[in-house]
């Protein structure tokens, strides 16, 4: 009897051990590609279960082949897998949009976002859409309300100008840009894949522990570091195509033949011989310059850890043609960042080395101004080539307007410019007693631009020659160097929190350029040596700006809160007198929805506070030595009887004696909502932000003995508005979907100007036209002042009423010309008939992104845009004027001329009546618009297939960008600005927005 219970033991052991499927795998976080340390598994309706252990790993013992694992770990969805019999079962956790205790990077530290006074607002990596937005400023373009940001041009790596909460500065609106700690001129040529979080300091309290240096916003970029586990690899690969995204409709030959034929008739004039006799049938210029252009990403990344030692490293390379022929961006990113840890101290650095070479558009002589500029303007009955001429390039000739060649100019200018950065910033930390933490921040940003521009001999057309070859070279460095000392402490008494800071900064800037020219070089020979009428220039620079910062945050049982900054900045830029600058800011925060009476009321919120704060800042760009009286050498005088040529040296520009620091002075509130435990996220602002003593140049006359106008304290500005940013998040069975939008709008208006004329001249929208934009009291900085048009003429009857006691206001008006509107009604049309016509600041700006997955298809849709902003579009006031022998836009073809109901004006090549006024408010748009700006479908594989192969995770995706805008601008691309503040929403020849598909795929191994 005990045999048989033996055996029966044995056996019934044996079939119970068979029973047991044993399944291993990997726990991974979707947005990191890193395995999770101490995720649980359970097997679901069960009490068995295991946690992942160092390196993300798990084991687990299943009786059921058919069991289901239940994946979970704090901050993550909860996710369910079949077994399915299989031995090795790897899962991916998506985090859960929990904003409560989100940790949120501010000056010199972080904070929970439950905990926060300012007005800050961010961006995950998951947000960026990375895989298709190659460049980071277009990548947060319409998804951080109050953050403005345009296209610089749609040249290859043009880049991007961002504005936060308006324009507070005629002279200098850039935010400070921080990548890990330390500054850098621009983010244009970052990594978007090598970013892990963007934070935006929109309000004083915010960003006053950054002084002077935050007058505009502050922009804090964290790139992605190294987590505990395996070393794991990510490699993302995409190619695509680009393709401008408009076109201007221009005439083709007969067309403008019939329209210059016209205007000319009208004005009793022959027809050009071109429109007689063209050299060609017609060419389409625009065609011979723009092409469909190749995109091409690919991004490798390393990272990991232990206990003590943490790696992330990137190497990245970029590459895209340009949709004009001949112009190309290349780039390459090599990232390096760890850190390691030993007791009490911690060390850490970040290297960032980029190199980017460019191939850019040629200026041109003549009135076509640059490659755009000519391609639109020239003349479709002109040949392209001409084997006859010096070169081999045909062009305008006769009399017509001097426009150069676009094939040309293409083909025969060599425009390079190569740009060579290094970014370094280490750190050491030390944390000692209870709660005290040392760190000493030591960094560099050094930049190389190198510049080359080669010219051949040439003959082009009937208007340009160039006899010599000639060169330019040239190259400028600037070296940015920061030590930054601080110390915090943070500690908890009961209900009681504190966390205090100190420090103190140096930075210092130094810049040198240097550059020569030639010509009369040999073919062939591309160096500055061994030619004619040689010419070297150089400049330098320094400044310095030393600082001392305090922070102190009170929390008291995580309800009330009150944050105060004190910082204090001396700078070089200022004489001694006005050197220092202080700039504080308090702050509080009342967190309503964790008071009991408010818990009580069992509302569906699990968050709300209210915030309050106000503060000061500095701005101190005016570049360096404005308050001496710094002297120019080599300054050529004729002297003497005759006259003889001597050299001498010249005061350039008045010293600004009692310049002090622009002072910008904040004040904001807001309210922060969630709800359904973060399934709803709301938060709005209202903020008032008067900048005074604006720093700007005051014109004086030529008399005075100065070509260069001083920088003064002078004027005010103001910027009021509101932002609003919700996120819904939700899951529909199996279905994830979320939807984030945001909408800002912000009022801006100079409140004084204190330099005599009360007014300042912005920028011109044309050629050779005056003045467009202007700053005055009452009105948004460099708003549209322009002479208003009243219709058409259409009968001689209200050409003779348009007078002033019987004296005509337009004397050289005939019927199917402009009416303009005599406002200061002198009886004549002139500048002091302009007023304000509008703005280039929007209403209100927008944004909208969609996203939803499900089973491994994932869905993405933004969009963003802006409403009452307006646009002059320059390129009109040659294209639909009919005053100069170029090319013509297709609206001259229902001109009053072929068309008596038409609202276009009468062709006459003379314009006696100035219908093509630069001034007027005839070139004047609407510019609003709403893009879609990216959409993004992807599938990642399921992991039973990829683990075969040791892949943690595939992504196959297909992407577009800028696909469609609605607008009703009329130009390439609403989203445009000219150079500098003053040529904000000013359309003058620029290279055109293109858009994009891209084929990729990510690999996490």
């Amino acid at each position: 009897m005990s045999r048989l219970t033996l055996s029966l033991f044995i056996l019934i052991s044996c079939v119970s051990l068979q029973a047991q499927n044993t399944v291993k795998g990997s726990v991974i976080d979707q947005k990191t590609s890193q395995t999770i340390i101490g995720a649980s598994v359970l097997v679901k309706g069960t009490t068995n279960s295991t946690m992942t252990d160092a390196d993300g790993n798990y084991v687990l013992n299943v009786s059921d082949p058919n069991a289901i694992l239940v994946f979970s770990y704090i901050g993550y969805l909860k996710v369910e897998e079949a077994v399915n019999s299989r031995k090795i079962l790897n899962v991916i956790l998506k985090e859960e949009n929990n904003t409560l205790d989100e940790v949120v990077i501010i000056g010199y530290g972080t904070i929970k976002k439950s905990d926060m006074t300012g007005a800050v607002a961010g961006l995950k990596a998951s947000q960026l859409d990375s895989q298709s937005n190659t460049n980071l400023g277009s990548a947060i373009q319409g998804k951080i309300a109050g953050v403005t940001v345009e296209s610089a041009g749609g040249a290859p790596g043009s880049g991007t100008k961002i504005q936060i909460r308006g324009a507070g500065s005629l002279n200098n609106n850039n935010p400070l840009i921080l990548v890990d700690d330390i500054a850098v001129a621009s983010m244009n040529n970052l990594n978007p894949n090598d970013i892990e979080s963007i934070q935006v300091l929109k309000d004083a309290s915010a960003a006053a522990i950054y002084g002077s240096r935050a007058a505009n916003g502050v922009i804090l970029i964290t790139t992605k570091s190294g987590k505990k586990g395996d070393m794991k690899v990510s490699f993302d690969s995409s190619f695509g195509y680009a393709s401008v995204a408009k076109k201007l409709d221009l005439l083709n030959q007969e067309e403008w033949a019939k329209v210059s034929t016209a205007a000319y008739t009208a004005a009793g004039k022959q027809p050009l011989d071109i429109a007689l006799n063209p050299e060609v049938t017609g060419i389409n210029w625009q065609n011979e310059i723009y092409r469909t252009a190749p995109i091409k990403n690919y991004s490798l990344g390393l990272s990991g850890g232990s206990d003590n030692v943490k790696y992330n490293m990137s190497l990245s390379y970029f590459n895209q043609e340009g949709v004009i022929k001949e112009t190309n961006y290349d780039r390459v990113n090599l990232r390096v960042k760890s850190e390691y840890k030993k007791g009490i101290f911690k060390i850490g650095e970040t290297v960032m080395l980029t190199k980017e070479k460019r191939k850019d558009l040629p200026g041109v002589p003549g009135q076509g101004s640059n490659v755009v500029g000519s391609a639109i303007s020239m003349i479709p009955g002109f040949a392209i080539y001409d084997e006859n001429a010096v070169g081999g390039y045909g062009g305008a000739s006769g009399s017509v307007t001097d426009i150069f060649n676009p094939v040309a100019a293409l083909n025969l200018f060599d425009v390079k410019n190569d740009y060579y950065q290094a970014l370094i910033n280490t750190f050491a930390e030390a944390s000692f007693f209870d709660g005290f933490k040392y760190k000493l921040n030591v960094g560099a940003t050094i930049s190389e631009h190198k510049a080359y521009t080669y010219t051949p001999r040439y003959e082009v057309g009937g208007f340009f020659k160039n006899l010599k070859n000639t060169l330019a070279e040239g190259s400028d460095m600037n070296q940015y160097y920061q030590i930054e000392n601080t110390l915090n402490y943070s500690k908890t008494f009961g209900k009681h929190s504190v966390n205090l800071l100190v420090g103190h900064t140096v930075y210092e800037n130094k810049f040198r350029s240097i550059s020569g020219s030639v010509s009369g070089l040999p073919d062939g020979i591309f160096v500055l040596a061994g030619a004619e009428d040689p010419s070297i220039v150089g400049l330098a620079s320094e400044s310095k700006l030393l600082s001392f910062l305090g922070r102190a945050i009170y929390s008291y049982d995580n309800k009330y809160i009150v944050t105060a900054t004190f910082r204090r900045d001396g700078s070089s830029r200022f004489s001694p007198e006005n050197k220092w600058g202080n700039f504080p800011s308090i702050s509080a925060a009342w967190g309503i929805g964790r008071e009991d009476f408010f818990t009580k009321l069992d509302l569906p919120i699990s968050e709300l506070k209210l915030r309050a704060s106000y503060g000061v800042l500095g701005n101190q760009e005016i570049g360096d030595y404005q308050y001496l009286g710094l002297i120019s050498p080599g300054i050529s005088y004729a002297m003497g009887e005759p006259n003889s040529l001597w050299i001498g040296n010249i005061q350039q520009e008045y010293p600004a004696i009692g310049l002090k620091w622009e002072s910008t002075a904040t004040a904001n509130v807001g309210i922060d909502l969630s709800m359904w435990n973060g399934q709803l996220d709301l938060t709005a602002d209202y903020f008032q932000k008067n900048t005074t003593d604006l720093l700007l140049r005051v014109p004086i006359p030529l008399s005075v003995g100065s070509s260069n106008d001083p920088y003064t304290n002078a004027g005010e500005v103001s910027n009021k508005g509101f932002e609003l940013g919700l996120t819904y998040n939700k899951k529909v069975g199996e279905v994830n979907f979320s939807v984030t939008s945001n909408i800002s709008s912000i009022k801006n208006r100079v409140e004084d100007l204190s330099t005599g004329s009360q007014i300042l001249a912005g920028s011109s929208g044309s050629f050779h036209g005056a003045a467009v934009t202007y700053s005055k009291v009452g009105y948004p900085i460099y708003s549209f002042f322009l002479v208003k048009t009243d219709g058409l003429f259409r009968t001689q009857e209200e050409v003779d009423a348009h007078n002033l006691n019987g004296n005509p206001i337009q004397p050289r008006a005939q019927v199917g010309d402009i009416r303009y509107v005599d406002l200061n009604g002198d009886g004549q049309i002139d500048g002091a008939d302009r007023q304000y016509r509008g703005s280039a600041f929007p209403d209100f700006e927008y944004g909208l992104r969609l996203q939803a997955d499900w089973k491994g298809i994932d869905v993405t849709i933004a969009g963003q845009g802006t409403q009452g902003n307006m646009i002059y579009n320059g390129n009109n006031t040659d294209l639909a004027t009919v005053r100069s022998n170029i090319n013509y836009s297709s609206a001259t073809l229902d001109s009053y001329t072929f068309n008596p109901n038409s609202n276009f004006p009468r062709l006459d090549i003379d314009d006696l009546n100035d219908n093509g006024a630069d001034y007027s408010d005839r070139f004047l748009e609407n510019g609003s618009y709403f893009r879609i700006k990216t959409i993004q479908v992807g599938y990642t594989i399921p992991n039973s297939l990829t683990q075969k192969l040791a892949i943690d995770r595939c992504r196959l995706y297909v992407a577009g960008d800028n696909l469609h805008t609605f607008t009703k601008y009329t130009g390439y691309n609403p989203d445009v600005s000219s150079t500098g503040l003053g040529g904000r929403g000013i359309d003058y020849k620029s290279y055109p927005l293109s858009k994009t598909i891209t084929f990729g795929i990510q690999l996490n191994f």
